[in-house]
């Protein structure tokens, strides 16, 4: 089917989720890129890199992550033997907003979200979406075993419990640290109870819309915010919402999540990183090419 451009834009701009991205990159001595952080090597078939200091982590280092001091390293062309000096730097032509074309599995995906979300807005009762790629057994955290139906049933029963009545979106499955990195929300600016606080968690900027729960109330906003256009990939336009304060989101917590988790919830995602069937136009961290859909 053709997806009319009125419900799905045909290209985005990075400006809205880049605080929130890992546009992270090795850049040479005069700024040009070498490669992103997240595809560095230690070795390849053309480089040989070697990092200064402790290794760069995402989980550890990017929610707070400063370029000073300035993290360097040093690359060798393996054809030459030329070693070349680089610097770790946050890409600021995406933060500028470099505009990219949406990818046809980013088009498709955020259409069927948008036809979902027309359906649950008619609903009075909270509706449940899922996508082809859910998992619902998966290894747990630590010592937790395997997910199973009791288990995600009792933590769904909770969650749903224990979030406001006003809420808007429950991800039960998630990425990129719930609070997305509290640029703008406080870490303790919501009354969610210590018990409360076990199966669910204010979110900021989440990834992933692989399983949620929305309201007939999230419903109608995100409609409202699209009636000119899904104008982002699905996953960023939603959580764009709720870090402006205009979608009151939530993740749901498996035993063991905590703010430092990468990646939760209570269902997890086929090969996220690998996930060959949607091409994300800005790269992310399965390897794509930006350069594909870059306009410029």
């Amino acid at each position: 089917m053709t997806i009319p451009e009125e419900d799905i834009a045909l290209k985005w701009s990075t400006s809205r989720n880049a605080l929130f991205a890992d546009y992270f990159e090795w850049v040479f001595e005069d700024g040009s890129p070498w490669m992103w952080a997240a595809d560095a090597p230690e070795e390849d078939d053309d480089w040989i890199f070697q990092e200064e200091g402790p290794e760069f982590s995402y989980v550890r280092d990017a929610p707070s992550f400063e370029e000073q001091p300035q993290r360097k390293g040093t690359v060798t062309k393996k054809s030459t033997g030329e070693k070349l000096q680089v610097r770790l730097s946050f890409a600021q032509r995406f933060r500028d907003g470099q505009e990219q074309l949406m990818s046809g599995g980013e088009r498709g995906c955020a259409h069927s979200h948008l036809r979902l979300w027309r359906l649950a807005a008619e609903r009075a009762e909270p509706t449940l979406v899922l996508e082809d790629d859910v998992h619902l057994t998966f290894d747990r955290n630590g010592d937790l075993g395997k997910m199973n139906g009791k288990v995600f049933t009792e933590r769904l029963t909770r969650a749903l419990q224990s979030v406001p009545g006003d809420f808007d979106v429950l991800y039960l499955g998630w990425s990129g640290w719930r609070g997305g990195n509290f640029y703008h929300m406080k870490e303790d600016d919501t009354e969610l109870s210590a018990e409360h606080r076990t199966y669910i968690q204010k979110a900021e900027y989440v990834w992933t819309t692989v399983a949620y729960v929305i309201s007939q109330a999230g419903a109608k906003k995100l409609l409202l915010a699209a009636s000119s256009s899904v104008n982002q990939p699905v996953d960023n336009f939603m959580a764009y919402e709720a870090s402006q304060g205009k979608l009151n989101s939530y993740v749901c917590l498996d035993e063991g999540d905590e703010d430092s988790t990468w990646a939760g919830g209570i269902v997890d995602q086929f090969d996220f990183q690998g996930d060959s069937d949607i091409k994300k136009s800005d790269g992310g961290h399965q390897g794509d090419d930006a350069n594909e859909f870059a306009t410029a």
